[in-house]
């Protein structure tokens, strides 16, 4: 799928499951309606909105999502002609656990806020420590508070996608149906992903494993996986102290994989598996993805973490 990055930016993206709840209705009379005639103009604060909603509201929805497409969507600051251009959407779509940090500085109409995790606040994951750190063109952040990627584990995706749905059909009704039936959709892909994860994560069993970054949290909760995070960057060399640190975490914590956000530096995976720690690449895919889609992206990553961990286990 090829997007564009032109503002507004126009993206297909994938739907969930029927379903309704208490946190919806109680956000559903923030929703603004409007002539079932017109196209719903829906801004995102990140990719995985993005694709949920696309493809849920189809022909229907016209999505945008600005952020650039090599910084990180969760600590992005867009500027004030791009907060004008979220203010006059009829939607915008929060991925809630404090995601887009700007978002609580701009001055945005809150009748055309969602918040797509509402359903399951009382499961968000507090970050034990605040480990400041710099990477990418949006400089120098702290990851503090509560984990954001809330969509690596497919059940909260599904429960973000259902409050999509509701939006929509709270601001178009006559549209609702046909919301509900590319929702339905949606909840047939996340489950084949979850039950691929499942399958997958069931070869590791509790075998130790290291995280390149505190982003996997969501993911490691819901598949029992046995992690510990780093901060390291797939482009950078880590440091003198970075090894040291590392080494010493080993000890402790024996780990054989290392999963990482994007393809790690050659001469960085090759010193690890000087230390018995091999390298698998597991896309949280928060921004647009070069090629393909959110779906794809996720096939990918268990394409490899099937032929990595079946390795690995092969080999027990």
């Amino acid at each position: 799928m090829r997007v564009l990055r032109a503002m507004p930016v126009s993206l297909v993206v994938a739907a969930v499951a029927c379903g309704g709840g208490t946190a919806r209705e109680e956000q559903s009379d923030k929703v603004g309606a409007g002539s079932d005639t017109t196209t719903l103009s829906v801004y995102v604060v990140n990719y995985p909105l993005a694709y949920m909603a696309q493809r849920i509201g189809g022909p229907d929805v016209t999505v945008s999502f600005p952020a650039p497409a090599d910084e990180d969507p969760a600590y992005w600051s867009p500027s004030p002609e791009t907060v004008a251009v979220y203010q006059g959407a009829d939607l915008i779509l929060l991925n809630g656990a404090d995601y887009a940090k700007w978002v609580a500085q701009a001055s945005l109409p809150s009748a055309k806020l969602v918040d797509t995790g509402l359903a399951y606040t009382d499961r968000l994951i507090p970050l034990e420590e605040a480990v400041t750190h710099a990477h990418g063109p949006e400089g120098e952040h702290a990851h503090v508070g509560v984990a954001f990627t809330t969509w690596l584990d497919p059940a909260l995706a599904l429960e973000q996608a259902r409050a999509i749905t509701a939006a929509f059909g709270e601001a178009r009704p006559g549209q609702a149906a046909a919301f509900r039936e590319r929702l339905a959709s949606l909840e047939a892909d996340l489950m084949t992903i979850g039950t691929r994860l499942e399958e997958a994560t069931a070869a590791i069993d509790d075998h130790p494993l290291v995280f390149s970054h505190p982003v996997y949290q969501y993911l490691e909760r819901r598949y029992g996986l046995n992690g510990r995070s780093v901060h390291w960057e797939p482009d950078t060399e880590p440091s003198h102290r970075e090894w040291s640190r590392f080494e010493k975490l080993l000890e402790e914590h024996p780990a054989e994989w290392m999963i990482w956000e994007a393809e790690p530096l050659a001469s960085v995976a090759a010193r690890l598996e000087g230390l018995g720690v091999r390298s698998v690449v597991f896309d949280p895919c928060g921004n647009t993805p070069e090629q393909g889609d959110l779906a794809r992206v996720m096939d990918s990553n268990l394409d490899r973490l099937e032929a990595a961990w079946g390795t690995a286990t092969g080999s027990q």
